[in-house]
């Protein structure tokens, strides 16, 4: 008897182990484990195709990228450059699509929203094949379009200076519809008391959208920002299908770089290093980003 009550008072205290024990053996095999590995590794030179292992370099990987490396240099101004040409860009017009949708009728709305989806749920290597059958010089459909108006063609992936905005171009049509989505969400929770208590007072619609509409959805802006913010660091397929980095360096972003020295060097320490970096990057500037959106909410709603 003493047996079965002891019995049961273990599995109400710790069932919970068997149910959670599954998804924290998946989490330590894909996440823990491989962030631990990387890490000793960048402290490490190892070249996959030459003999020899592991030779201890201490921080001499992460030195040599601050300090010696211009072309860490060049593919971090590329990467900064690509984050402000993309994501600043898919706010804007995913808040202006946002508040667009938020005043079309619930009928129309369903359509509009499964149709928005569309872009985000491809894959970028099918976005990258669309845009750049779209970017050929020869038959793709920009420049038919430049020859109807009798102007010349351009060469959209192959010059230096119109590679880099063309796979903007791409990565701003496929994730735009998704930024949307979530303001409008945020969009349609908003409170009704504010407006009402607005048009009361003879408020402007752009007095609403700055006083009220904007604060009140400052918390979503931040994450649907961070999301983007974080996920445009990790553009990989898109430069891999569209440039393949070139022309030279001109989209060549961090990430991409890493992959190059990693699995075109094999230089596995060093990337290692990098990806480390990236890393801390993203990171410290998440953290900048959200102390200054909160601060500046928290401001606008309480003035």
């Amino acid at each position: 008897m003493r047996r079965s009550r002891a019995f049961q008072t273990f599995k109400r205290k710790y069932v919970w182990v068997f149910f959670v024990a599954p998804a924290v053996v998946v989490l330590l095999g894909i996440v823990i484990f491989p962030l631990i590995f990387s890490l000793s590794l960048s402290l490490h030179e190892w070249n996959i195709i030459r003999a020899g292992g592991w030779n201890w370099t201490g921080l001499d990987n992460y030195a040599m990228i601050l300090f010696m490396d211009p072309y860490f240099r060049t593919a971090l101004k590329v990467t900064f450059l690509y984050l402000a040409g993309t994501v600043p860009v898919q706010f804007a017009l995913g808040l202006a699509v946002a508040l667009i949708l938020y005043r079309i009728t619930r009928k129309i709305i369903g359509f509009l929203r499964t149709s928005l989806v569309f872009p985000s749920i491809m894959t970028p290597i099918v976005v990258g094949i669309i845009w750049r059958l779209m970017y050929n010089p020869d038959m793709g459909m920009l420049n038919y379009f430049l020859k109807l108006l009798g102007l010349p063609p351009v060469n959209w992936t192959g010059s230096p200076l119109s590679a880099l905005p063309s796979v903007m171009m791409a990565d701003i049509w496929e994730w735009t519809p998704f930024m949307a989505l979530i303001l409008l969400a945020g969009l349609q929770a908003l409170p009704k008391e504010p407006y009402e208590a607005a048009i009361v007072d003879g408020a402007s619609a752009g007095q609403v959208l700055r006083y009220i509409t904007l604060p009140l959805l400052s918390p979503v802006m931040i994450v649907a920002i961070l999301i983007r913010l974080m996920d445009s660091f990790k553009t990989f397929d898109l430069i891999f299908v569209l440039t393949g980095g070139g022309p030279g360096m001109s989209t060549e972003i961090l990430n991409y770089y890493t992959y190059r020295y990693g699995f075109k060097f094999f230089h596995m320490g060093y990337a290692s290093a990098l990806s480390w970096l990236l890393v801390v990057t993203v990171t410290v500037i998440a953290l900048i980003l959200i102390k200054t959106m909160r601060s500046r909410g928290i401001y606008a709603a309480g003035g």
